[in-house]
């Protein structure tokens, strides 16, 4: 793992603040002082009742859609599939709003530079969150501007015009197809200024409904290219030289005869980049290994157990970022108070596919195939790499094996990119297992110190939650955002506080920096917040010998936000039937917690055998608003869990010796197909708009699992992954 934060895009620190909050949070910084700025910017980008989204791009509808003679229609989008079906919500959207049938319409990954460039990437919960009505609104428009040109060639009037399945028929019978229309349509096209008048969603055939993945046909028959699979003609094969000590870098170089080793068409010697392109990967790795690299080590070597203790909470330090009420009143005073600490270890991304990219550098252009979450941010990586502009850089978009905020780093292009402008030929740079162990960014570790108290009538008059944890959204930033924050925002996503508390509650962030990378990872900090806030609900609710369920449900405010959670913890309490008896020697575990806008509540039944903790089902009610698609909504669900008992359950990444403490899955396991549990979904709620859905699901998981294992054995397990004394 190098020390080098992945990259992303570039930044100002006027156009962070200004994204973050507009204008006027920036100012009231300046007016009132940091505290108020940080409180501002935690308050706008927290998740938790309604999605952070930066919008679609925005595009003339004629380049988001592409109708054909035909007359299908393709969807230009540049969100990423990585087996999420985002490709197939975002086709219901635009199928519905043109009304067209089902079969009509297409969806394409679109390349950079094509007029739909998204700097937003795909993740944070937010591809159908932000284009849901940009979508809406350019299919609404296309279907004015079409009618228009129909109107014309017909020489009649637009009113006289009706749409059915993208045909435009006249009140005379005469009609035109879309594809008819375009091709017949000779002059520039004229958007309206005007906002279309959409669809209302009683007229819906597709959102809202269950629809098959547009991916899957071709997934199932092997056309589909993932970035692995991309191969160019007269391509070559790159390795770059990396450490295998965390802290490590080149200190010297003799490249001995690799250059004329057989294969071998270019070798780069430069400080901190040595790399090697050949004929093929075998080749390139044999004239790598003739190298003498000497590497330098950190003066003091870094330990599993110095990590741990940097990643402790300090009363002294951290920003507060929540603030209601007094809570330091009871914190301080009151004997009534209890505490508890937890923590959680660091964790790869473990994505089936490693990373993988091709890249063409040409006098005439750039074109490359990555396997990335964020064309646009390549784009500008691969240019900034070789001293290019990024509108020479065509980025076109693969299929990715699993992204987890692993494909958010740019580095990877950038180094195909220098291979291939010295070599003057494609290279393509394929990471191993091991490399991606050693040398990618991992998920932070944290620490939580959590302190509160209850009355007798079984109500929270104080909560207060201080987290550290290594940086998640920050290493892509400028290193100035951070000194102005004081905290990392991904670390504490969920790590807010939304039960009511009568004296008042408080959340700190406290951020660690720490020697190794780490960055995003599903859900962010929400998998951590989640388990530290919901295992220490649990606790509040057995100090007054309270039910768990009934506890949360008293303790929610009466707020819309409020009232969406106790919906969900009602319901998947029903769909387990919760309180009735469960067989001999299981017992239930509930959590809930929100983000992106949706809230999901989840149940855990366990048992335990021979000191193994076995999660034989987990059920789970999620609102997540207006609906896409429900077998997407459950299917991202279904894999949110998954991941969070293989989390909770087996996975620990530590540092041994200096480095990675295992370099592939013979010592880093994860969940095993005879350990999975079933799971069942229920979708309540609903609303006019969508929340978001890849990363809410993980957020209840641990905490579930910890309650379910408190509940049957009496012991209070605090640290990931659980371990039973």
């Amino acid at each position: 793992m190098s020390n080098t934060p992945p990259k992303r895009w570039r930044v100002t620190r006027r156009g962070f603040l200004i994204g973050l909050g507009g204008a006027g949070v920036l100012t009231l910084g300046w007016a009132v002082g940091l505290p108020k700025l940080r409180m501002a910017i935690s308050n706008f980008a927290e998740g938790t009742e309604k999605p952070v989204s930066r919008g679609a791009p925005k595009a003339n509808p004629t380049v988001w859609f592409t109708i054909n003679p035909d007359n299908h229609i393709i969807l230009n989008i540049q969100k990423i599939e990585m087996g999420q079906g985002i490709l197939t919500a975002l086709a219901q959207i635009a199928a519905d709003e043109l009304d067209i049938t089902w079969e009509r319409i297409h969806v394409r990954m679109a390349n950079t530079g094509s007029g739909v460039d998204d700097a937003n990437g795909t993740g944070n919960s937010e591809s159908v969150v932000s284009h849901y009505l940009p979508l809406r609104q350019a299919a609404a428009t296309l279907t004015v501007m079409l009618k228009a040109a129909a109107a014309s060639q017909l020489g009649v009037a637009v009113g006289s015009l009706t749409i059915k399945d993208a045909t435009i028929t006249s009140n005379d019978g005469r009609s035109l197809t879309f594809g008819e229309i375009v091709a017949a349509h000779k002059s520039e096209w004229v958007v309206p200024k005007e906002a279309p008048v959409l669809k209302p969603n009683s007229a819906f055939r597709y959102i809202g409904q269950s629809q098959p993945r547009v991916d899957l046909p071709a997934k199932v028959t092997g056309q589909i290219k993932y970035g692995h699979d991309m191969r160019l003609p007269n391509m070559l094969w790159g390795v770059v030289a990396r450490p295998l000590k965390f802290g490590a870098t080149i200190a010297s170089v003799d490249p001995k005869n690799a250059a004329t080793m057989p294969g071998v068409q270019k070798v780069i010697v430069e400080k901190g980049f040595v790399a090697v392109a050949a004929e093929t990967k075998s080749q390139a790795q044999t004239a790598l290994n003739a190298m003498d690299i000497v590497w330098n080590e950190p003066s003091t070597p870094i330990t599993q157990q110095a990590i741990e203790n940097a990643v402790t909470v300090d009363p002294n330090q951290g920003v507060i970022i929540q603030h209601d009420g007094e809570p330091e009143t009871l914190l301080h005073y009151s004997s009534l108070v209890i505490g508890q600490t937890y923590r959680t270890p660091m964790a790869v991304h473990a994505h089936l596919e490693p990373q993988a990219a091709i890249v063409d550098v040409r006098e005439d252009g750039i074109d490359a195939w990555v396997s990335t979450q964020v064309p646009a941010g390549m784009a500008s990586g691969i240019a900034d790499a070789i001293g290019r502009k990024a509108s020479e850089v065509i980025v076109h978009p693969v299929f990715i094996g699993g992204g987890f905020g692993r494909r958010l780093d740019a580095s990877l292009g950038a180094e195909a990119a220098r291979l291939s402008a010295a070599a003057k030929r494609p290279v393509m740079i394929q990471w191993s297992r091991a490399e991606e162990f050693r040398n990618g960014y991992v998920r932070p570790p944290t620490h939580h110190v959590m302190q509160g108290s209850v009355d007798s009538d079984g109500y929270i008059t104080v909560i207060a939650h201080h987290q550290a944890s290594g940086d998640v959204l920050l290493p892509i930033f400028p290193a100035v955002v951070g000194d102005i924050l004081g905290w990392d925002i991904g670390a504490v996503r969920g790590g807010k506080l939304y039960y009511s508390a009568k004296v008042g509650k408080q959340t700190v962030a406290q951020r660690v920096k720490l020697p190794i990378a780490t960055s995003f990872w599903r859900g962010l900090g929400l998998l951590a917040d989640g388990f530290a806030i919901e295992s220490f609900i649990d606790e509040l609710a057995k100090t007054v010998n309270m039910d768990p369920l009934a506890f949360r449900l008293k303790n929610l405010p009466d707020t819309p936000f409020g009232n969406r959670m106790k919906g969900v913890l009602q319901a998947v309490a029903d769909l387990a039937k919760w309180g009735t008896p469960l067989p001999a020697g299981h017992a239930y575990g509930i959590a809930c917690s929100a983000d992106a806008g949706t809230c999901v509540a989840q149940i855990a039944e366990v048992s335990v055998s021979d000191g193994t903790i076995n999660v034989h089902h987990v059920y789970a009610a999620v609102d997540a608003g207006l609906v896409i698609n429900p077998d997407g909504v459950k299917a991202q669900t279904e894999g949110g869990i998954m991941m969070g008992v293989s989390s909770t359950l087996v996975e620990e990444f530590v540092v041994a010796d200096g480095g990675a403490g295992a370099v592939n899955f013979d010592k880093y396991p994860l969940l095993r197909n005879s350990q999975a549990p079933d799971i069942s979904v229920v979708i309540v709620g609903g609303g006019d708009e969508p929340g978001g859905m890849g990363e809410p699901p993980i957020g209840p998981v641990a905490g579930a699992i910890a309650n379910a294992v408190f509940a049957l054995t009496g012991q209070r397990l605090t640290s990931l992954p659980l371990r039973l004394a």
